[in-house]
């Protein structure tokens, strides 16, 4: 199981390189893998963004990762159209990001306490 002080590693790690992530949720912090929930706000549309991408990181994070990376409208509608997904994120770490993540959480909280809105 990954420590919280891995995945900032990793996520730091992924903030200095030179493409943009705006958020970054470390969701299921239980699992024996890991799982994180990137922003990436230049990915293309993708049909299926709430599916992660499994992966090993690199040598130096010695755990799967379980990604699940989309731009901003894609990852709205994947909270909102997942459940569990939205769970996840509801309970999430935020790890970068803010206030755009904050407001992904939000969107989760309310998408799994049934209040969210289409849109």
């Amino acid at each position: 199981m990954p420590t919280r002080e891995e995945m900032l590693e990793l996520v730091n790690g992924h903030v200095a390189l030179e493409d943009r992530m705006d958020a970054a949720i470390w969701v299921r912090q239980d699992a024996r893998d890991a799982w994180l929930v990137e922003l990436l706000p230049d990915l293309p549309t993708d049909r299926h963004p709430g599916r992660p991408i499994q992966f090993n990181a690199g040598r130096t994070f010695r755990h799967e990762l379980n990604l699940v990376a989309a731009n901003a409208d894609d990852l709205r509608a994947a909270i909102r159209a997942d459940a569990q997904l939205a769970a996840w994120i509801a309970d999430g770490d935020v790890l970068h990001g803010g206030a755009v993540a904050r407001e992904l959480v939000t969107l989760a909280r309310q998408v799994r306490d049934g209040h969210a809105q289409a849109g």
